[in-house]
């Protein structure tokens, strides 16, 4: 058993670790494709969301925003229609409907429950 006495700080990821971040991303693209006329599959989405974010992020530093208005501009062209100044924040805004795995909340909650703050 790991002895957590001796660690003052605990760290870890937060989007694909404690948020299921493709079932939000597909929550909030699926509708703007749609009414672009665009269906590709989930398998397809999340490839070319992987590919526009990695894009962005190998760049100089911008915002988790601005990668996100980036990464559905860049989907857009990808999948030839015109995403309006309007949606341009559409997936940025669904950041705080991701939904969390599971087992995230009663993890969280179990490993609180057994920390002396």
């Amino acid at each position: 058993m790991m002895d957590f006495d001796r660690f003052t700080h605990l760290t870890f990821d937060c989007y694909g670790t404690l948020i299921d971040w493709e079932t939000g991303i597909l929550a909030a693209l699926r509708p703007l494709l749609a009414r672009h006329g665009v269906a590709p599959d989930d398998a397809e989405i999340i490839r070319l969301y992987a590919r526009a974010e990695a894009a962005l992020e190998a760049g100089p530093y911008r915002s988790y925003r601005a990668v996100l208005r980036g990464v559905l501009v860049g989907l857009a062209d990808e999948l030839d229609f015109q995403v309006s100044a309007a949606e341009q924040d559409a997936l940025a805004d669904s950041v705080g409907e991701w939904p969390p795995f599971a087992d995230t909340v009663s993890a969280l909650v179990a490993w609180a429950s057994d920390t002396d703050w």
